[in-house]
């Protein structure tokens, strides 16, 4: 939904007119995502011209300087005239993500970046929002990564939103199981010396997706109604829902599996 509106079955023209504008996206691996032919300055320009075709050539040359300052590439003047592969990662990933901000977008869609030059994205995400005030998506699977960058977090399965909330309720309150589960397999909440938990079975295929809650089979803590109809969204705050039968009120309590939770 975009400012209440289902743009799943716009055309492809007027999906076009709303990437960049509206949402602009930084990949996960920058390498794959950068032109190995053209230089990085270009590659930005190329950006910068799709949505400003007009721009003079002197005005183009420093918006290109302005976008590598603002994600931290330093020399600007001569590194704008290198390729791809002189740069590191996590310069690349800057190109990257330089190339995203070139249209001025007013939601930024993150991939989860590479676990080493992790931190200093994250941080760069986290000063470039402040400044801009853009919104941003980050997509990960690591929790930990999650609870250092996020306002609000979605846990997702299946394809679906399982619980969405602020992100100290879904890591102190946290009210579906898959949620707990995920938790528990945290490194940092495994008893010393024991063995990391695992979640258990395997993921449903989405092609024929199961009846009920895609995470019955997975879950034990799975009500008969579980496998034959799926949750809606229950309202636990006017910030945190979850889509589980356990927070219907006929639902049995349960108490959570992950010390140190609350749970009235």
């Amino acid at each position: 939904l975009v400012n209440g509106t289902d743009i799943a079955p716009y055309p492809e023209k007027e999906l076009q007119k709303l990437r960049g504008r509206l949402f602009s996206m930084v990949f996960q691996d920058p390498m794959t995502a950068l032109n190995p032919s053209m230089t990085i300055g270009a590659q930005i320009a190329e950006a910068v011209l799709v949505h400003e075709p007009k721009i003079s050539r002197d005005a183009l040359r420093v918006r290109v300087l302005e976008l590598m300052e603002l994600v931290g590439i330093d020399r600007p003047n001569a590194r704008m005239k290198l390729y791809p592969h002189n740069f590191s990662g996590g310069m690349r990933q800057r190109a990257v993500l330089a190339i995203a901000l070139a249209s001025r977008a007013k939601i930024l869609l993150a991939d989860e970046p590479d676990v080493t030059i992790q931190a200093q994205i994250l941080d760069l995400l986290r000063r470039l929002q402040q400044k801009l005030h853009t919104a941003t998506i980050l997509v990960s699977h690591d929790l930990g990564v999650v609870a250092r960058a996020a306002d609000r977090v979605a846990v997702m399965y299946a394809g679906k939103i399982v619980e969405i909330g602020t992100a100290e309720e879904v890591y102190y309150d946290p009210r579906h199981p898959y949620t707990w589960a995920l938790l528990r397999a945290l490194p940092a909440l495994s008893e010393a010396g024991g063995a990391l938990y695992t979640i258990p079975g395997m993921p449903p295929t989405l092609i024929d997706p199961p009846k009920g809650d895609a995470f019955a089979s997975r879950n034990e803590y799975a009500l008969a109604i579980d496998y034959e109809k799926e949750p809606p969204m229950f309202r636990v705050s006017g910030t945190h829902y979850a889509a589980t039968w356990l927070l219907d009120p006929r639902a049995p309590k349960i108490t959570p599996p992950i010390g140190g939770v609350r749970h009235d």
